[in-house]
């Protein structure tokens, strides 16, 4: 009977441990850009899977997440940014896009955390948010495995 009662407890922790990392995906992110040099800053709402300038860096969101309310508030993006040799988003298409000055996860509640390191340009995550103008954004579904019908001859 004690058996059965720690394998109960133990199910009970593993679920809790399980839900205390839930993750919701959002379609939205939204970045402050600050140049360090002249001091300007800009709140970039950035679609998840598209990329918007900010003077001369490009930035492309590829995820973004939140926690659900009863949890302590957290947000994560995947953020790639290039260095570019324009500050015009339609010469994007002519012109190379530079390097590579990011990729990585960055967090909201810890901004130093995983930082973008860069002499001219500072950039970190506010919050990840869904806009209802924008389709949304679904956790993949892990696929089950059926057993293969096998043909009658």
């Amino acid at each position: 009977m004690k058996k059965i009662v720690y394998l109960f407890a133990i199910f009970l922790f593993a679920s809790n441990i399980a839900n205390a990392f839930t993750n919701l995906p959002q379609n939205k992110a939204l970045i402050r850009a600050l140049n360090k040099q002249t001091g300007k800053t800009k709140d970039i709402e950035i679609p998840v899977g598209e990329e918007q300038m900010f003077e001369n860096i490009l930035i492309k969101v590829f995820s973004c997440y939140t926690r659900p309310e009863d949890e302590t508030p957290e947000n994560s993006a995947f953020l790639k940014v290039n260095e570019t040799n324009t500050s015009f988003k339609e010469e994007l298409n002519s012109v190379s896009k530079g390097k590579v000055i990011f990729s990585g996860w960055m967090f909201s509640s810890s901004p130093s955390l995983v930082a973008m390191e860069h002499p001219n340009y500072d950039i970190w995550l506010l919050e990840c948010k869904n806009d209802p103008n924008l389709p949304k954004i679904e956790l993949p579904q892990p696929e089950t495995n059926k057993p293969e019908e096998e043909n009658a001859i």
